[in-house]
């Protein structure tokens, strides 16, 4: 047994960080939770925001292509009715497939409806937004109609 001389000091345990730099741990053990329940509400912020973004970019794309797709279907017609109904109903068809909108419009442009003209056809959405949210998206296509076509005026 080793003994030690009679004015020494005894040791003392090592500190902790925490209590060297001034601070105690019993201070520092409920950060950890603040800390994670803000971070964790800022990541799912961000995960709600790109989810927005995602769908109303993927309804965009749906209103700008069922467009495209009324307006050339619309100009394989060969009256200016025969045109506006078709255009409509390949928008209702299309939008009841999905259920990406809530309201559809759909007006047709038939004033250069001849061999070699164009026929318009705009598309307005009223989305189903995600969280409620509802967006308007609008979008507008053009087909023209074939120029060695008979039958058209």
């Amino acid at each position: 047994m080793i003994r030690q001389p009679v004015g020494a000091r005894p040791r003392r345990a090592p500190q902790r960080r925490a209590e060297q730099d001034g601070g105690s741990a019993a201070q520092d053990r409920g950060s950890f939770a603040v800390e994670f329940a803000a971070g964790f509400g800022i990541v799912v912020a961000a995960i709600l925001l790109m989810a927005v973004a995602y769908q109303t970019s993927q309804t965009g794309a749906v209103v700008t292509s069922t467009a495209r797709e009324a307006a050339r279907a619309a100009s394989l017609t060969s009256t200016t009715d025969d045109a506006r109904r078709t255009a409509d109903h390949l928008v209702r068809i299309r939008f009841a497939d999905t259920g990406t909108c809530v309201q559809a419009t759909v007006e047709t442009t038939t004033s250069r409806f001849r061999a070699a003209g164009t026929v318009l056809v705009t598309v307005t959405c009223r989305t189903n937004g995600l969280l409620g949210w509802q967006r308007t998206l609008r979008a507008t296509g053009e087909a023209t109609i074939d120029r060695y076509r008979g039958g058209l005026p």
